[in-house]
C-alpha cells in the first residue's frame, strides 16, 4: 500500500486491474481501455486473457472502489497459502513437527512469493493458495471441496488448466481414483480449449488471437509451427534456451526449499506447464523469478519440498535399519501408505475419534453437487474408459505392437534392474553415515539446511525486491501531486503517466502517455486531460516524452492547467 501511496505502482497490473474491476462492478464486464506497448486488441479483458475470478473479484469493491482493497485482498489470500503448507507437512512428516512451522515461514518469505504479491495486482496470485487448498483437500478426501478449488484455481488464468490436467493424471496413478482424475484432466483441457479456442478469438477476431507469442516467435511464427520445429529440429531447445541465467532462474525457485523438492521430481511435473512457458520465453522477466509469472509453480515446489523432505526421513530410517511409518521411497509403495493413511483418518472420523461433523455439514451441499456432476458424467466416462480398452486391446493383437510391446518390456526391465542396483550400492554407501546420525539429529541438520538456503536465497534477490519497495513514507510531494489529481473531473477522459495511472483508473476512458487517445472505439477522440510525472520517466526517454509534451503545448492542442514536483497537468483546449 506504501508503494502505491508514494507513486511507485504502475499502470501495469494495477491501473488496467482497478479499471478492469471498476467497469465490472458497474455492469461493463471486463472492459478496460489502458493499453501496453504490447497490446493493441479490442477493450475488453477477455480478448487478452480469460480470468473469470475477476466476477466475484469486483465484488470488493461493493465496499469501495480502492486499489488498495485490491492489495490487501491480494496480500492476504498469498498468506493464507501458510495453512495448507503448514497442515501438509505435519500431515505427511508428523516426526519432525518443528518442520511444518518452518516450511509454513519458508513459504512466506520466499522471493517469488514476495515478488508475486509486491508487484502490483494480478488475478493468477489466487491461484497460489487454491492449488495449495485444492491438494489438502485431496489428501484428507474432501473431493467437493477439492473441485470447487480447482474451478476458482482454473478461472484465475487460461493457462492453470493444463497444471490440472495433470494433477488429474495423478488421481489416477497415485492416488488410485481414475473417474475423478479423467473427469479433471477432460475438464480441465475442455477448459483451456475454450478459452484458447473459442472466447479469446471471439474478443479478439483476426489471425493472432495470443497477443503474447512474440515471446516465442523464435521457435515459430504460431504455437503449431512451433511444435512442428521442436520435433523437426529438438536441438533448438539446448542451443537457445539452456541460458545460465535460466538455470540460475530454477535455482532461486528450489534454493528457498533446500532444494528438498527435487527429491519428489514427480509433483514437479505438476509445475512443467508453466516452466515451460516461463523457460521458453524470450522475455528476461518470465525468468526473473520475482514476477506473477511463479504463481502457479510455488505451490508444487513447496508440495514437493513437504514429500521430499518425507522421503528422505523414511530412506534415513530405512539405511538406519528403523521402522518407518512415513511410507517409503518408491512411489508405488508410498501411494500405498498414504492410501492407508487417509483410510485410517476417515475411519477415526466415522468413530467419532476426530470431530469433523461441522466440517462435513459445510462440505455437504458442495458435495452433493459433485456427486450430481459426477452421476452425469458417469455413463460417458465409462463408454470413452470401454472404447479405449477396445482400441489398446486391438492395438495389443497387432503383430508391429506385440513386438513393440517387447522390446519396450525388455528396456524397461534393464532399466529397472540397473536402477535397483545402483540403488543397492548407494545406499551401503550411506548406511554407515545414516547410522553415525539419528533421526532427531538429522531433523535440526534438516532445519538448519533450509533456514540456511532460503536466507540465503532472500539476501540474493532482495537487490531485484527492493526496486519494488517504497523507500519513503508520502510527504509534501504527495500531497501536491494528490492536488493536481484532485483538478481532474471524475468522468473526464485522461492520459496519464505509468506510476499516476492507478491514481486515476476508475474511470471509464482512460490512456497510458504518451497514447493520446484509449482503445474504446465508441470514443475516437484525443483524451481531455494529460498528467505526466517527468520525474518517472525512464532516463532513455526523458527527451522524447519532454518533447512530446511541448508539441502539444506549442501546436495549440492542449495547454498547461498545473505543475508541482515535476509531474505537469495538461488540458485540452476544447475542453
Amino acid at each position: 500500500m506504501l508503494r502505491y501511496d508514494t507513486f511507485k505502482a504502475t499502470a501495469f497490473d494495477l491501473g488496467n486491474m482497478d479499471q478492469v474491476l471498476w467497469n465490472t462492478i458497474h455492469g461493463r464486464w471486463f472492459q478496460f481501455t489502458n493499453q501496453a506497448v504490447d497490446w493493441y486488441g479490442p477493450p475488453t479483458r477477455l480478448a487478452l486473457h480469460f480470468e473469470p475470478i475477476l466476477l466475484p473479484l469486483s465484488l470488493l469493491y461493493a465496499f469501495g472502489a480502492n486499489p488498495h482493497i485490491l492489495l490487501i485482498s491480494q496480500t492476504l489470500a498469498l498468506a493464507s497459502g501458510a495453512l495448507p503448507v503448514f497442515l501438509l507437512t505435519r500431515k505427511y512428516i508428523p516426526e519432525w513437527p518443528l518442520l511444518a512451522t518452518l516450511m509454513a515461514m519458508v513459504y512466506l518469505i520466499s522471493p517469488a512469493l514476495l515478488g508475486l504479491n509486491i508487484f502490483d495486482f494480478h488475478p493468477i496470485s489466487f491461484a497460489t493458495p487454491l492449488l495449495l487448498y485444492a491438494v489438502l483437500a485431496l489428501t484428507y478426501k474432501r473431493y467437493g471441496w477439492f473441485i470447487l478449488a480447482c474451478i476458482l484455481a482454473a478461472s484465475c488464468k487460461e493457462d492453470i488448466p493444463f497444471s490440472l490436467a495433470i494433477l488429474g493424471l495423478f488421481l489416477i496413478w497415485k492416488y488410485k481414483l481414475p473417474r475423478l482424475g479423467i473427469a479433471l484432466t477432460i475438464g480441465s483441457l475442455v477448459w483451456s480449449y475454450i478459452a484458447f479456442g473459442i472466447i479469446i478469438p471471439h474478443f479478439y477476431p483476426g489471425t493472432q488471437h495470443n497477443n503474447f507469442w512474440y515471446r516465442y516467435e523464435v521457435l515459430g511464427s504460431s504455437p503449431g509451427d512451433a511444435i512442428g520445429n521442436l520435433i523437426l529440429h529438438p536441438w533448438l531447445l539446448f542451443t537457445t534456451f539452456i541460458t545460465f541465467d535460466r538455470l540460475y532462474y530454477l535455482a532461486s525457485l528450489f534454493r528457498s526449499t533446500g532444494f528438498l523438492c527435487l527429491l519428489a521430481p514427480e509433483w514437479l511435473l505438476l509445475a512443467l506447464p508453466n516452466l515451460a512457458e516461463n523457460l521458453l520465453s524470450t522475455d528476461s522477466l518470465t525468468y526473473s523469478g520475482v514476477y506473477q509469472y511463479n504463481a502457479a509453480i510455488i505451490p508444487f515446489v513447496m508440495i514437493a519440498a513437504i514429500h521430499g523432505t518425507r522421503r528422505l526421513s523414511t530412506c534415513w530410517q530405512g539405511w538406519r535399519g528403523e521402522h518407518s511409518e512415513s511410507g517409503s521411497w518408491f512411489p508405488q509403495k508410498s501411494a500405498s501408505m498414504e492410501r492407508h493413511a487417509l483410510s485410517t483418518t476417515v475411519t477415526q472420523a466415522k468413530d467419532g475419534a476426530t470431530p469433523l461433523a461441522w466440517r462435513q455439514s459445510i462440505a455437504l451441499p458442495l458435495t452433493s453437487v459433485y456427486q450430481h456432476f459426477a452421476a452425469t458424467l458417469n455413463a460417458w466416462i465409462t463408454a470413452s474408459i470401454s472404447f479405449t480398452k477396445w482400441i489398446l486391446y486391438r492395438l495389443q493383437q497387432s503383430p508391429v505392437s506385440m513386438r513393440v510391446s517387447a522390446f519396450i518390456q525388455a528396456r524397461w526391465t534393464s532399466l529397472a534392474s540397473a536402477s535397483s542396483s545402483k540403488w543397492q550400492r548407494f545406499s551401503e554407501r550411506m548406511e554407515p553415515l545414516a547410522r553415525a546420525i539419528p533421526l532427531l539429529r538429522l531433523q535440526w541438520i534438516t532445519l538448519a539446511w533450509v533456514i540456511a538456503m532460503a536466507a540465503l536465497n532472500l539476501a540474493i534477490i532482495a537487490p531485484i525486491l527492493g526496486n519494488f519497495w517504497a523507500n519513503h513514507i508520502p510527504g509534501t510531494r504527495e500531497q501536491d501531486i494528490q492536488r493536481l489529481l484532485s483538478m481532474i473531473p471524475a468522468d473526464a477522459s485522461i492520459s496519464a503517466g505509468s506510476t499516476l495511472n492507478p491514481h486515476v483508473s476508475e474511470r471509464q476512458h482512460l490512456a497510458v502517455f504518451p497514447s493520446l487517445s484509449d482503445s474504446n472505439p465508441d470514443t475516437p477522440d484525443i483524451v481531455q486531460y494529460i498528467i505526466v510525472d517527468l520525474n518517472a520517466v525512464f532516463p532513455e526517454d526523458r527527451v522524447s516524452t519532454d518533447n512530446e509534451i511541448n508539441h502539444l503545448l506549442l501546436s495549440g492542442q492542449y495547454k498547461e492547467l498545473s505543475r508541482a514536483e515535476g509531474v505537469v497537468l495538461l488540458v485540452r483546449n476544447s475542453t
